[in-house]
Parts: C-alpha cells; structure tokens; sequence
C-alpha cells in the first residue's frame, strides 16, 4: 500500500481497543454476549409468535412411533439399556482416539506407543467387566 494511502485509512477507521478507557474491552465484550443470547433466542421467540395454535385431543395426546400409547407412561426401564449405551460411548471415542494414533504411528515416540498402550488396556479391562457382568447378553 502507498504511505498516504495507508496513512489516510488510519486517520478514517478507528482503533478498537486503543483508547485510554480501561472499560473499553468491556464494551466490545458485552455487544458480543447479547449478540450471541440474541442469536440463541431469537429463533425460540418468533417460534412462539409465529407457531400456529390450534389444540385438540389428538394433538395433544402421547403417541410413539405413530401408534397410540397403551397403559401407564412412567414404565421403569431396565439399567441394561443404559450399560449398552455407555458401553457404545466407551468404544466410539476409543476410535476417535486411535484413528489419528494410527495414521501417525511411524513417526510417534516410544512413550507415545506405551501412553496408547495403557489407553487400550484400560479399555480391554471395561471390554471384560462388562462381559463378566453379563452386560453384553442380550435376553
């Protein structure tokens, strides 16, 4: 850029941030906080004034899968379920982080090679409570 050029474009736009005033950071700060609550919000409250309102008894009746609900709502689901799906989170983020290990794995350390080792084995060891227990069965 020409110096007059650069010179003209400073004198134009101000600094952010470099006035005297410690509370200007502040400012900058609490714009983008109620930008982004704006941003988040936004969206919730034209949902409520645009939704359109028109209840009923079938609208407002429970229904899964399309079929409608028999007996009581609060049925009390067995833990299995749950040890299925800490047992599925368990292993998928056990991939996310060997993918990259493996990918690098010749140019990895030793310590590098020994760390992923005792990642692995502390995941076998879940792997094998988790048999034992019986969680794996599926009845």
């Amino acid at each position: 850029m020409q110096p007059e050029l650069l010179s003209t474009v400073n004198s134009v736009l101000p600094h952010v941030g470099a006035t005297n005033d410690p509370y200007s950071a502040y400012l900058i700060l609490t714009v983008m906080v109620l930008l982004a609550v704006g941003f988040a919000c936004a969206p919730l409250i034209l949902a409520a004034i645009l939704a359109p309102r028109k209840p009923g008894d079938i609208k407002e009746s429970a229904f899964e899968c399309g079929l409608e609900s028999k007996g009581d709502p609060w049925v009390q689901f067995k833990v299995q379920y749950y040890l299925y799906a800490l047992a599925f989170v368990i292993f998928d983020i056990e991939v996310v982080f060997i993918y990259p290990w493996a990918v690098a794995f010749k140019g990895l350390s030793f310590g590098a090679f020994l760390a992923m080792g005792v990642f692995i084995l502390l995941l076998a060891e879940s792997l094998i409570y988790l048999w034992l227990k019986g969680v794996l069965t599926w009845k």
